[in-house]
C-alpha cells in the first residue's frame, strides 16, 4: 500500500517535467504508478527456492527444452522494459521439474530491477542450484526499449545471452539439438 511520501515523490516527477499533476488525467497517477511498480518488482519478495518441487525420475536422461518462455523485466540503468524470451534446455540427473516451476523461476528473477546477462546466470544458477543436472543451457533473446526508444533509437535489435554448464557445455550433439528445438517451437508456432 503506498504511503503518502511515495504519492509525493511521483508528484513531485510530474511537476519536475512540467505537468499539472491535478488536472483530469494525472490526479490518480501517482497510486496506479506506486502500483504497476509495486506488481513489476514483486519478484524481490519472493525465494526461487520456493518454486523447486522436484521429482524423482531415474528414466529421463535425454535432453529436455522448455522454449518461448515469454518475460517483461525493467532494466537497472534506466527503469526501461526489456523483454524477450527464455529458453532452458537440460539433462536430468535423476531428478526433473515440473515445467511451470520454470515459468514461475524466471518471474521472480524478471520482476526486479535487472541487466539481462545477470538475469540468464541467475535464473542458471538457480537451476544448477536445486536440480543438479548433468547439463544446462539457458538462453534469453530480449529487445530493450532503452536502446529502440531512446539513446540510439535503433529499432528490431535483440540481444542474446547463454549460460552453458555441464554436458552442454561442451557436447556439440545436444547443443546443437537445444538449437534445433528452439526452431522447431518456434516453426510449429508460426503455422
Amino acid at each position: 500500500m503506498a504511503t503518502r511520501y511515495q504519492e509525493k515523490l511521483i508528484v513531485n516527477l510530474l511537476k519536475l517535467f512540467g505537468e499539472d499533476p491535478n488536472r483530469e488525467g494525472l490526479r490518480e497517477t501517482p497510486s496506479r504508478v506506486l502500483k504497476m511498480y509495486e506488481e513489476l518488482l514483486s519478484g524481490y519478495s519472493k525465494d526461487p527456492a520456493d518454486v523447486f518441487k522436484i521429482f524423482k525420475n531415474k528414466q529421463s536422461s535425454d535432453l529436455i527444452t522448455v522454449t518461448n518462455i515469454n518475460f517483461y523485466s525493467l532494466c537497472e540503468h534506466h527503469l526501461i522494459p526489456f523483454f524477450g524470451k527464455v529458453h532452458i534446455g537440460y539433462v536430468p540427473n535423476g531428478r526433473i521439474l515440473g515445467f511451470s516451476k520454470f515459468v514461475r523461476l524466471i518471474e521472480i528473477f524478471s520482476k526486479r530491477l535487472q541487466v539481462q546477462e545477470t538475469l540468464t546466470r541467475q535464473i542458471s544458477d538457480a537451476i544448477e542450484k536445486y536440480l543438479k543436472p548433468k547439463g544446462l543451457i539457458v538462453e534469453i533473446e530480449a529487445e530493450h526499449l532503452c536502446m529502440s526508444m531512446r539513446g540510439v533509437k535503433i529499432k528490431d535489435c535483440i540481444t542474446k545471452t547463454t549460460v552453458q554448464m555441464g554436458l552442454l557445455e561442451k557436447d556439440t550433439r545436444l547443443i546443437d539439438q537445444f538449437y534445433r528445438h528452439i526452431n522447431s517451437a518456434n516453426n510449429l508456432k508460426q503455422k
